[in-house]
């Protein structure tokens, strides 16, 4: 049956896809040339590009979280810095060799790259009373004899300090902070590096110096640069293994080697085409440009392999190669350029997320899409016309097996679509206990030096997350009110009794110590001063006692009209983040009505609004490319209901691979929810050529229902099928990543391109017999 709706009716008249497939088949090395010499003009622009590895990049310069951030940051200081972190093999930094290894690394870090303040244990500025002087001085000078006094009094001081536990040594004295402020040029992409690359060789010659105690480097400049360097090693690893993936699945497929190789060189260049492009155009590329050439090749091997397999399928039917290439490219010139309109439509949807990154990915798809379609409609067919090409026979066995399942489906259709449905609803119906949550400190595995460093930050200091407020009197000279200084004391005890807090450092700490300095270090006076005047006073004589570079612009404004209040908090999820901001704010609103407070801010929280907002963004942008590809289908295939059709095969796969990634993981976070437009385009491919081909029997076969089933299936079913395996194995492949975004959209977008195929095999067909089974083929004059 198959094989005689395969001949079909085609119309007299040539049209113009066949006019132009003549005009190729005439001069292909023409062809050839010109896709060469544009295929190199274009990419030539990748040498333009520039790269940024700054975590601040995903977030546009109108994000109204940046915008309070950046504001909080010219009022006290940028949160830029490397630290040292220590941790000492015997359980405690409080030895000769550990205190020494301190001062040294402080000494040091004064010597970074473009560093601003260096904070320590040794560098501590312990206040004392000495009559009735205030003497203020390092813990530890670098000139005392380390004796076991002095270390006995260096540990009684720090592990009593609040000022120090959990931020500089943590409780039990096993591991110790040297932290690094550093202020990085804007305009210098290679800046932060720069600040590492120094951090590490000073750590390196420290650690021999110092042999036995493990300093690991973290803070934001590092993991700045770490995300560069996993973007590199995903790109260097795992692109190339995805490319060995895809010729090992098409040579097992296809078993034609001029095929793979004819694919290859439409790959290639739709990647290099498209970085060209925005080099030409001056980009300065996000760490999401990693996931380009993933995505890109995977829409370039999909048009390639519809091409190859209509090619392969008339060459066995007895056609010459240039009459069987003017037919693949008649049969398959809608159908790909359809399917490549809906994809650019629904990658173009990352526009509607918060984050300029994934703004920049959806438009490099987009272009990287029109790639893979200029040269699959050029440069392939004309490779196919002058490569050596063995004799195709050996597809039939994929058509045979496309057959009996095409037969079983129309024998069972009742029991396929209620099963299918009852599998569609009840796994999609997982969704809801997915959590929405970024967790960007955990975007590396424990193979980065960085990763391995913020696990032992939070497992020796006890805290990941760090919220800032800037707690905002609303006079000049304001801090030094009593009442404002009781209700900051207030703000910060209930934040301490809150379950999830580790640390809170604020201003009235200081002026609690401070107080009780000029009452003789009396511990009954830790108190805060009783009246303004005394709290005025008490910060101008530390002020003054101050070492350069060691003053108080990173906790108090210039006006003295405002403080800062950095709240640590154990690792957590963005949403619980988002909660416990709130909590806070209304306890403030209740309890200390005379502070002004915004918001907290800090990058953590500022992706965690931004995730917030990314979910509902995209879901719009998701219902939106689903109106405008249906919209499209229903002009296209000139069928409303086949249109309608399309919204069901297109949304079970999200549905489905949602509620799969609820069982598995649970996490949606930055990466995840953009899955679901970068896969609604490509998962509309299967639909479009499986509709396309069965639209065609109907109309130019004049088939019934079923026997357009079983066309579409003999036709098209080996090329998705081909296709689907090639790119779920692709994908997979990135789940090999250490780099947790990279993981997530590999094993999201292998799950959905897997249940793309199953639907449109399983649940399309029985939909078509059940809403286009009038048994009546279509009349094609009807459609002319």
């Amino acid at each position: 049956m198959a094989e005689s709706v395969a001949a079909g009716t085609a119309p007299d008249t040539p049209t113009v896809i066949e006019r132009y497939g003549r005009w190729l088949t005439a001069r292909p090395w023409h062809v050839t040339l010109a896709s060469i010499v544009l295929i190199t003009l274009v990419s030539s622009g990748v040498t333009r590009l520039k790269l940024t590895n700054d975590f601040r990049a995903f977030f546009g310069p109108d994000n109204p979280e940046l915008v309070e951030l950046t504001a909080f940051e010219e009022t006290y200081e940028r949160q830029q810095n490397v630290t040292f972190l220590l941790i000492a093999p015997d359980a405690t930094v409080f030895t000769a060799n550990g205190i020494r290894l301190i001062s040294a690394l402080t000494d040091a870090g004064w010597q970074v790259p473009y560093s601003r303040r260096v904070t320590s244990l040794t560098n501590f500025q312990h206040t004392r009373a000495d009559g009735d002087d205030l003497i203020v001085a390092a813990l530890y000078d670098g000139e005392i004899p380390l004796d076991a006094t002095t270390l006995q009094r260096i540990r009684k001081i720090a592990l009593s300090e609040p000022s120090l536990v959990n931020r500089f040594v943590s409780r039990t004295g096993e591991a110790a902070v040297v932290s690094v402020a550093v202020t990085l040029p804007p305009a210098d992409a290679n800046a932060n590096g720069e600040v590492v690359a120094f951090a590490k060789s000073a750590a390196d010659r420290l650690g021999r110096q110092f042999p036995g105690i493990e300093i690991a480097i973290g803070g934001t400049t590092t993991t700045d640069v770490t995300l560069g360097e996993a973007v590199q090693r995903d790109i260097r690893e795992l692109i190339l293994l995805s490319y060995l993936v895809i010729i090992c699945g098409l040579l097992l497929l296809l078993r034609h080697v001029g095929g793979v190789i004819a694919t290859l060189l439409v790959i290639s260049p739709s990647i290099v085409m498209t970085m060209g492009v925005f080099g030409w155009m001056g980009a300065t590329l996000e760490p999401t440009a990693g996931f380009v050439p993933s995505i890109v090749m995977t829409i370039a091997v999909a048009d390639s392999v519809h091409m190859l397999a209509a090619f392969y399928y008339e060459m066995r039917r007895g056609r010459d190669r240039e009459a069987a290439v003017i037919e693949a490219l008649r049969v398959n010139a809608n159908p790909i350029a359809l399917t490549s309109i809906t994809t650019a439509i629904g990658v173009l949807m990352l526009n509607f997320s918060d984050s300029p990154p994934y703004n920049e990915l959806g438009n490099m798809i987009a272009v990287g899409v029109v790639w893979a379609w200029a040269l699959s409609m050029t440069f392939l067919p004309a490779l196919l016309l002058m490569m050596p090409l063995r004799h195709p026979g050996r597809g039939r066995a994929l058509e045979a097996r496309m057959d009996r399942l095409a037969e079983v489906l129309i024998r069972r259709r009742k029991a396929f679509l209620i099963g299918m449905s009852i599998v569609v609803i009840a796994i999609a119906s997982l969704i809801p206990r997915n959590e929405i949550g970024e967790q960007w400190h955990a975007y590396f595995d424990e193979t980065f030096a960085a990763q391995r460093a913020i696990d032992a930050y939070a497992e020796y200091m006890g805290g990941q997350h760090f919220i800032q407020y800037n707690l905002r009197a609303g006079e000049d000279d304001g801090i030094n009110d009593p009442t404002y200084l009781r209700e900051v004391e207030a703000f910060a005890t209930w934040l301490e009794a809150q379950p999830e807090v580790t640390d809170v450092d604020r201003i009235t700490e200081l002026l609690a110590r401070l107080n009780m300095n000029l009452h003789g270090d009396d511990p009954a006076m830790r108190a805060l001063p009783h009246s303004r005047d005394l709290a005025a006073q008490l910060l101008l004589m530390y002020e003054l006692s101050l070492p350069l570079g060691m003053g108080l612009e990173n906790t108090v404004n210039v006006a003295r009209s405002g403080s800062r209040m950095t709240v640590t908090l154990k690792r957590t999820t963005s949403e619980k983040l988002l909660a416990f901001d709130a909590r806070a704010m209304r306890w403030v609103a209740t309890h200390a009505p005379s502070l002004k407070v915004a918001q907290g801010t800090g990058i953590d929280l500022i992706f965690a609004h931004i995730n917030h907002r990314n979910i509902r963004s995209l879901l719009f942008g998701m219902a939106l490319a689903l109106v405008l590809i249906s919209a499209l289908l229903m002009v296209a295939l000139r069928s409303l209901k086949l249109g309608m059709l399309s919204l069901v095969t297109n949304l079970a796969p999200a549905g489905l691979a949602y509620g799969t990634w609820a069982v598995f993981d649970g996490l949606i976070d930055l990466s995840a929810s953009v899955v679901i437009c970068m896969s609604i385009g490509i998962v509309v491919d299967d639909t479009v050529h499986f509709l396309s081909k069965y639209r065609r029997a109907r109309r130019e076969g004049r088939q019934d229902a079923a026997n357009s089933l079983r066309y579409t299936f003999h036709t098209v079913g080996v090329a998705l099928t081909i296709t689907t395996a090639v790119l779920v194995a692709g994908f997979s492949v990135l789940t090999a990543s250490h780099f947790s975004p990279t993981e997530t959209t590999g094993a999201l977008m292998a799950i959905t391109l897997a249940y793309a195929l199953l639907v449109d095999f399983l649940l399309l067909p029985p939909l078509l017999l059940m809403v286009d089974a009038d048994n009546q083929p279509v009349d094609n004059a009807a459609h002319t």
